[in-house]
């Protein structure tokens, strides 16, 4: 008998990310419109996005704790770990800081984020709460190590 291990991703997801951008860029894969609804409150931001089926996108390293919510549709989340979960809408869940997924979308899905956010300009919000890269997330923990 053999023993079980869990299943680790073969590549990273900021790897996996330059792939499906090389992709996009070379024309294998074509870019898809995902219109974005801005809410804001003096404390509050709150993203409101549909997605496509078949779709399959990398999210930002996430800067802190927030809340999602899966108001329709169905997806599977793969985390940098490797770990997978379902969602099928309607469902919630805390995205915790440092997470950094792969989706696939089954279903068409319609999301809410709501995320502690000051920042007002919209340009600017994506910044405020995440970082592209795994590797940029790492070095600012090790800098707010430091200090």
């Amino acid at each position: 008998m053999q023993d079980v291990q869990e299943s680790k991703p073969r590549v990273s997801i900021d790897e996996f990310r330059y792939a499906i951008d090389a992709a996009r860029e070379n024309g294998e894969l074509a870019p898809v419109e995902t219109p974005i609804r801005h809410f804001h409150t003096d404390e509050l931001y709150g993203r409101y996005i549909t997605i496509p089926a078949d779709s399959v996108f990398t999210t930002y390293v996430h800067k802190s704790d927030h809340i999602s919510i899966a108001l329709r549709g169905h997806i599977t989340i793969v985390d940098q770990d490797g770990s997978e979960m379902e969602v099928r809408g309607p469902d919630a869940f805390v995205t915790k800081a440092g997470t950094q997924r792969v989706v696939y979308v089954h279903e068409e899905i319609t999301f809410m984020t709501v995320h502690a956010c000051k920042e007002q300009d919209d340009e600017k919000v994506v910044e405020a709460l995440g970082f592209e890269t795994m590797k940029e997330y790492e070095a600012q923990k090790l800098l707010e190590a430091a200090v």
